[in-house]
């Protein structure tokens, strides 16, 4: 990998990892774009709109997934988890969001909160939760995931992305990468974060059993969701430590 082209590869790297590569020194401006995407904190509403905007545009990915949720999780073993509330305020906004009792919420989609420039409000510091898109199709057994809903987590994860970067960084990294579609860019990997510490992840496809890499502390796996010889149907099977 050329020295140009190494940066470029760690910084969209972080969108899925963050803190696991942000001490790797890159060079400006690629930096900018690290600081940009490396953070799952809760963001504006309008960012998170683009996330919602992503799930409607490729639904075809899960078109048996009926919803868009978001889940929230601990960045800290003694977070406490309970009692958690999220709110949409904004100057002419105030609107509950229940979270499900497994830690997952469905946000509204409306242009009128977006416009009016309205924030996610926790109830417990921001630092000490992230969020990730949390997209099951219908019929999925639980210790299993389907690829095309990882696939279509991926887009929900570049949308927001996107939408928090300038003009200018989004046409430096498009023309970088020489796409637009960066879900699906071999220089990017977007590792699923599980609730649970992994003993391995399993892609079934067919007679095949594939071992997928996890990652460094076993809380996540790394799915092929670029390799299009596996269909959106396939399975990967997770066994828990």
């Amino acid at each position: 990998m050329s020295v140009r082209n190494r940066p470029l590869a760690l910084a969209l790297s972080l969108l899925a990892v963050g803190p696991v590569l942000a001490d790797t020194p890159v060079d400006e401006p690629l930096a900018a774009i690290v600081r940009g995407m490396h953070s799952s904190e809760l963001k504006s509403y309008r960012v998170m709109l683009a996330g919602l905007d992503a799930f409607e545009e490729f639904h075809t990915l899960a078109p048996d997934a009926p919803e868009m949720r978001f889940r929230l999780r601990p960045t800290e073993e003694d977070a406490d988890m309970g009692d958690l509330a999220l709110r949409i305020a904004g100057e002419d906004t105030s609107l509950a969001v229940p979270v499900a009792a497994d830690n997952t919420f469905i946000l509204p989609p409306s242009e009128l909160v977006a416009d009016d420039n309205a924030d996610l409000q926790l109830n417990k510091p921001k630092s000490k939760f992230r969020w990730q898109p949390d997209i099951r199709s219908l019929g999925v057994p639980e210790n299993m995931r389907r690829l095309g809903d990882l696939r279509l987590e991926a887009k929900v994860k570049i949308a927001t992305a996107k939408a928090e970067m300038s003009f200018m960084l989004k046409s430096l990294v498009n023309s970088l990468l020489r796409s637009a579609d960066w879900a699906m860019h071999e220089k990017i990997l977007i590792p699923t974060t599980t609730a649970r510490q992994l003993a391995k992840a399993t892609l079934l496809h067919g007679d095949q059993r594939i071992a997928l890499d996890l990652t460094p502390e076993g809380h996540g796996f790394q799915p092929p969701i670029r390799n299009k010889a596996y269909p959106d149907d396939a399975l990967i099977e997770l066994v828990y430590a």
